[in-house]
């Protein structure tokens, strides 16, 4: 991992803040190179950071055996990662390799609170950027789960009512 340093108003994860707004979040972000084949957030790890991908591109893997990982998606840049963990405390879900040489900026969940304070609006951007993908990636879940539960009516009722009773916790047993 090298430190480097970044030009925010030519990034497309940050291209709808406004100078003022992109100078408190540079103070606070920290720059890092990675080369090809690193792990920057792993499994089961638990950190409440927020990465951008700014240049190059990772895979997200997710462990489905002891030992055995699956590539869930790829991630370019533009791209934001361990977004999960960094609203809700827990250990991340899955982790991010790099595919080539990459370029990260980061941002910890105290220095979010410090953006919070000194550039609301740019911390209210930062926030509607991951509760986009939280969204988009709730949506795809949602497509993948109707389309397991429209099964063949010669399917298994059990089958079914297992997918129901996912769907049906999913949406109504939210622990805020």
């Amino acid at each position: 991992m090298v430190e480097g340093s970044i030009n925010l108003s030519q990034s497309p994860v940050f291209d709808d803040m406004t100078d003022d707004e992109r100078q408190h979040l540079i103070a606070l972000l920290q720059v890092e190179e990675y080369p090809q084949g690193e792990v920057i957030l792993r499994e089961g790890n638990e950190t409440r950071i927020l990465w951008f991908l700014i240049r190059g591109q990772c895979e997200v893997a997710k462990l489905i055996k002891p030992a055995k990982e699956k590539r869930f998606a790829m991630l370019d840049p533009g791209a934001i990662f361990g977004e999960m963990s960094f609203i809700h405390p827990a250990p991340h879900s899955a982790s991010i390799r790099t595919l080539s040489e990459v370029e990260v900026a980061r941002l910890s969940y105290s220095d979010y609170e410090r953006l919070l304070e000194a550039s609301p609006a740019a911390a209210q951007k930062i926030a509607f950027r991951i509760l986009n993908v939280l969204a988009g990636r709730l949506r795809r879940m949602d497509d993948w789960t109707g389309t397991l539960v429209d099964c063949p009516e010669n399917e298994s009722n059990q089958r079914r009512q297992e997918w129901h009773d996912f769907r049906t916790k999913l949406y109504t047993e939210w622990d805020f």
